[in-house]
């Protein structure tokens, strides 16, 4: 597992360090490959809100500073690690920036887990931070959460915490294809369920939901219209296989058949339905309405 580690703290050898150079000893000694972001000695602006990256060039910063070295290590983290030292109740300043400007790729395209490393002066004070985690990270780009943890007072540099985020790291384990958001269509009294993909389309899909839609039968796919949402246009494919889920050009499709005569055909999957499902959908009225919602099996943790 590729893991991102962006560390939030001024201080070289100061106790979020101490934080990070644990969890990522941890880590690397189970197999996984960590790199580590020192924001704050880093060249990062803030945001400037031009819609460059989603208007002109999409995915691209028109700044050219050093968070386009954070971009490429992004697209290709498995896992994401927020470490900061708690200042007036949140993030540091500068981590906020590099945050911020993930706004630019908006859906990095493989992460699947986070965590939160927090060090404070005393305790108390990590419900800003830990909104910032839960809500940007957790809610809107829909990870899993692997844990976070604090350190107040002595409590940092202490053997006690050290010793507990080299196990977290060694705990780490790779990304479960069975663990991961499922769309949840109905009709009437017919329920199916498949699991979303990594692409910005289908993060953007689960952001909508819960959706009601309605359409017909075109012999090939359930059509429906579905207001245009983001989507990577290097994302799409040459054509589908049965049961494959299409989000795109003001549509949503089930394409439960005519994948033999679909290569003519650039569609934009977003998940894909079992054959037996596939079937099952095959046997709906001609126009019906669908309820899709979102299953995220880690939200009970």
């Amino acid at each position: 597992m590729n893991i991102v580690i962006l560390n939030g703290s001024p201080r070289p050898k100061g106790n979020t360090a101490a934080m990070v150079a644990a969890y990522r000893e941890g880590a690397e000694a189970a197999g996984h490959t960590v790199i580590v972001f020192d924001v704050c000695r880093m060249r990062i602006a803030g945001c400037l809100a031009c819609e460059h990256c989603h208007q002109k060039n999409p995915r691209a910063c028109v700044q050219a500073d050093d968070m386009r070295l954070i971009y490429p290590a992004l697209d290709e983290a498995d896992m994401l690690v927020l470490a900061s030292p708690v200042y007036y109740h949140g993030l540091s300043g500068q981590l906020k920036c590099a945050i911020d400007r993930i706004y630019a790729p908006g859906y990095p395209r493989r992460l699947r887990k986070a965590a939160l490393l927090l060090s404070s002066g005393s305790k108390g004070v990590y419900d800003g931070a830990i909104y910032t985690y839960r809500h940007s990270f957790l809610g809107w780009l829909h990870l899993e959460d692997m844990g976070v943890f604090t350190a107040a007072g002595d409590q940092n540099k202490s053997h006690e915490l050290l010793s507990q985020l080299r196990e977290a790291g060694a705990s780490l384990a790779d990304p479960d294809d069975h663990n991961v958001p499922r769309l949840v269509i109905r009709c009437g009294d017919v329920e199916v369920k498949a699991p979303l993909n990594q692409t910005q389309a289908a993060r953007d899909l689960m952001n909508r939901l819960p959706l009601t839609v309605v359409g017909h039968d075109s012999g090939v796919d359930y059509c429906c219209e579905l207001k245009e949402g983001d989507f990577d246009e290097d994302e799409k494919q040459q054509g589908w296989n049965d049961g494959d889920i299409s989000v795109v050009g003001g549509w949503f499709a089930i394409l439960h058949s005519g994948q033999e005569e679909s290569a003519a055909y650039r569609v934009m999957v977003v998940a894909h339905l079992e054959e037996k499902d596939n079937e099952l959908v095959r046997t709906l009225p001609h126009d019906t309405t669908f309820g899709l919602s979102l299953e995220e099996p880690w939200h009970e943790r």
